[in-house]
């Protein structure tokens, strides 16, 4: 089974709302998914003062790992959307030549609105742990701060480059690729979803047309 991200917009405030019990419908505050990666558009909308770390019990009294720490992050929704928007003039300067990403994050945070709830979190443990967490976390951490201040961009590229693992060599592909079924080749696809996700189980702005009820 594939090792996956979500982003959930709801009114739990802490992360990792799919690990807590009690919470009804807890599906449906999914808005996005992913496999093997978090999307960038995903990042964009967090700083690094947004991640949390929690440490969740185990499922059961005879679980032998223990409690468990996670660390993600999470924001109220209109700073998430205002955090999104901010970051644009970094990640055309950190990706400079890929093209302008100003269409996709307004799909994006058509769906974000498009959701009840106050908070905007990424579940991602299932991403940090594939290989090394705590290189994970902090490669994380550095990536949230090149948002509001890029360094080397060379660096801030491949590192996110690598979070989101987008593949190298070609212009963004276009927000609307999928919605109006636009011919593209296979990698060109990739990266759409690496920028901003698959849906879940309801209809996302970038994959369905306008009038499609989300």
């Amino acid at each position: 089974m594939a090792n996956r991200s979500f982003l959930f917009v709801g009114d739990h405030e802490g992360i990792n709302p799919g690990w807590e019990s009690g919470i009804p419908d807890i599906q449906q505050k999914v808005l996005a998914e992913d496999v093997y990666c978090v999307p960038l558009l995903w990042l964009a909308m967090f700083r690094p003062a947004d991640l949390v770390t929690t440490t969740f019990p185990p499922e059961d009294d005879d679980d032998e790992e223990g409690p468990v720490e996670a660390t993600a992050p999470l924001a109220p929704k209109e700073r998430a959307l205002a955090q999104l928007d901010a970051a644009l003039p970094a990640l055309h300067s950190i990706f400079q030549g890929a093209g302008r990403l100003d269409e996709h994050a307004g799909l994006l945070r058509q769906g974000v609105q498009s959701m009840l709830g106050r908070f905007v979190t990424i579940e991602l443990y299932e991403i940090a742990v594939l290989i090394d967490e705590e290189k994970y976390y902090r490669d994380l951490r550095t990536a949230l701060g090149s948002l509001d201040e890029p360094g080397d961009l060379a660096e801030d590229r491949a590192r996110l480059t690598d979070l989101a693992q987008l593949r190298e060599g070609r212009p963004f592909p276009p927000a609307r690729l999928v919605v109006d079924g636009l011919d593209a080749p296979e990698d060109d696809l990739w990266n759409h979803t690496r920028l901003l996700g698959a849906s879940f189980l309801r209809p996302v702005p970038w994959e369905a047309a306008a009038d499609t009820p989300a």
